[in-house]
């Protein structure tokens, strides 16, 4: 056992810890700006967390300034509560499964103005059960009693959805909100100006191809001209992070170049690439899933522009587990993905990455469907874990055998020689491939390893023949 985990799985810590993220709440909350109480007992109490923060943020090589803006957000409050209630709960495992779900990904409704080819929502008309406006202000207060840090609200188009406008002011009371859209909507610029007065940081807008063909192709005819006007709305206000998403599949892999250098010039922050998964409507197209040498290609494309984003402004996101494995290879381990995002962290990323890295399903996040069912993944809607109008968010996460199961890695149907920590392949597509807890078949060091196995049993049997 590595010498941080002995240190963090001793009761000494563990016991502190526990004060800290239950009876001792308070300190945390001071903070992150709550009045400080007075008192030896407090001072006192506030004196070890300080310096084990100091001296964390110090290893991850946090500024001043990255400090002060870093607790100056309250929805930090809630990661920090629960990175500390989970090692004091579950001691520091390999993989790290957050006691809360750190981030929900919430498709507010299902109605839609597009009927996209790839919808994993299959989205179009409402569903006849959806959340009432009291149920979704509810799922917000459990998310936060939850210690959810991270809300991204998708669809459908939630912006259409009913009370958006309301629910969204009030979720980013408490919590980082991100928006997933379509974007055609917001060829009005009022909707955009909304959007960032009402609290959202982060706004990502499907782009599927780098001309009005290949995209409208996907998205529906109009589509595209009202897309790119939206993503140029956006980029125009000053307070809203943008990012573009495109699935890639056989149908637009050879345009990702034009599509990344396209996502430079219009100014958008970061460009997202969204692994195809054979769900909803994109149960049709999955002969056109790339190839695993395709996807190397396209995650190793993807790793050389984030080497260039101080000159392109463009931050590189992948849903794709092997994108992390991709560039912890290149870099040596200075370098991997983080739940999606790319993290440069030099030698310390060595360290958390055998906890965080790789799929987060039923770990890190998890759904929640406009009728309030719960699923580990957005990925993967069909699988459900429990119902926010019947059980806590909290309840549902703890208890599901299926979650659990997610994170333990050493008990998959399958064994990635290097990488089944750093990486551990895709979950929503090994079960869309046929065993949720297998390998994922687009990753090519599990395609090699097959190979592998089965040419010198082949031998064998020609041998023996």
């Amino acid at each position: 056992m590595p010498d941080i985990e002995k240190v963090m799985n001793s009761k000494a810590v563990r016991g502190i810890l526990r004060y800290y993220g239950y009876k001792g709440q308070s300190r945390i909350d001071e903070m992150f700006g709550a009045p400080k109480q007075k008192g030896i007992g407090p001072f006192f109490g506030r004196v070890p967390l300080k310096i084990a923060v100091s001296l964390g943020m110090k290893k991850l090589g946090m500024s001043k300034e990255l400090k002060k803006k870093f607790f100056s957000n309250r929805y930090n409050r809630q990661t920090v509560l629960n990175v500390i209630r989970t090692v004091a709960n579950n001691g520091l495992e390999q993989p790290f499964r957050f006691d809360g779900p750190l981030l929900i990904v919430w498709n507010y409704t299902s109605l839609c103005n597009l009927r996209c080819r790839y919808c994993y929502q299959s989205a179009g008309r409402p569903l006849d059960d959806e959340l009432s406006f009291e149920e979704r202000i509810n799922l917000i207060n459990e998310m936060v009693d939850a210690n959810v840090a991270f809300l991204a609200i998708s669809g459908g188009e939630p912006i259409m959805g009913p009370r958006f406008w309301d629910v969204l002011e009030y979720a980013a009371k408490f919590l980082h909100i991100s928006i997933a859209t379509n974007g055609t909507l917001l060829e009005e610029r009022s909707l955009v100006d909304r959007l960032a007065d009402s609290g959202v940081k982060n706004v990502f807008v499907s782009l599927d191809g780098a001309t009005k063909e290949s995209h409208e192709f996907i998205r529906g005819k109009g589509s595209y001209d009202r897309t790119i006007r939206g993503i140029r709305n956006l980029v125009k206000n000053p307070y809203l992070h943008v990012g573009i998403n495109t699935v890639v599949t056989q149908r637009n892999f050879v345009e990702v170049p034009d599509i990344l250098t396209m996502a430079a010039e219009l100014g958008v922050n970061s460009f997202s690439h969204y692994n195809f998964i054979p769900t909803g409507r994109g149960c049709d197209d999955h002969k056109n899933d790339l190839a695993p040498e395709q996807r190397e290609e396209l995650l190793t494309m993807l790793a050389e522009w984030h080497q260039k984003r101080k000159r392109t402004n463009l931050n590189m996101i992948s849903t794709s587990p092997v994108y992390c494995r991709v560039l912890y290879e290149q870099s040596e381990g200075k370098t991997a993905g983080l739940f999606h995002y790319t993290v440069d962290a030099g030698s310390s990323i060595k360290g958390i990455i055998k906890y965080a890295g790789g799929c987060g399903a039923g770990r890190v996040y998890a759904a929640v469907q406009p009728n309030g069912m719960m699923s580990p993944c957005v990925f993967m809607p069909q699988v459900e874990i429990g119902d926010v109008g019947k059980k806590r968010l909290i309840d549902i996460w703890k208890d599901s055998e299926l979650c659990r199961a997610l994170s333990d890695r050493a008990h998959y149907h399958f064994r990635c020689p290097k990488y089944h920590y750093v990486c551990g392949g895709c979950r929503a597509r090994a079960l869309a491939y046929g065993d949720i807890l297998g390998a994922d078949p687009g990753c090519s060091i599990y395609q090699e390893t097959v190979r592998g196995i089965e040419e010198p049993e082949r031998e064998t049997r020609e041998q023996t023949a």
